[in-house]
């Protein structure tokens, strides 16, 4: 874990890190996702708390290998959702840029 990481993700599993929901987060789009610890926690996060969500679009970072970014897709559309429309949509990083 890089210097900082473990500080960011002691705070995202802390009890308190967001103690009401988002009631009004209905798109998320993240790019360039690495799937560090800190990310993955935040994206777990964002699903737990966002009861209005509607679509969720993940870009992972072109760098990594076709392995890593199935597996980070793995983990993610495993992750508890606050609501049950809530579309998960992992792009490969070459993929088209419009969706």
């Amino acid at each position: 874990m890089r210097y900082g990481e473990e500080t960011t993700s002691s705070h995202l599993e802390s009890p308190g890190c967001l103690d009401q929901t988002l009631n009004r987060l209905r798109i998320v789009e993240l790019s360039h996702l690495q799937g560090s610890r800190p990310q993955l926690l935040f994206v777990k996060l964002l699903l737990a708390q966002s009861p209005s969500l509607e679509k969720f679009t993940i870009r992972s970072n072109g760098t990594l290998d076709p392995y890593k970014r199935f597996n980070i897709a793995k983990d993610v559309m495993r992750f508890p959702r606050a609501s049950p429309k809530a579309e998960m949509i992992y792009l490969d990083p070459n993929s088209c840029k419009n969706v």
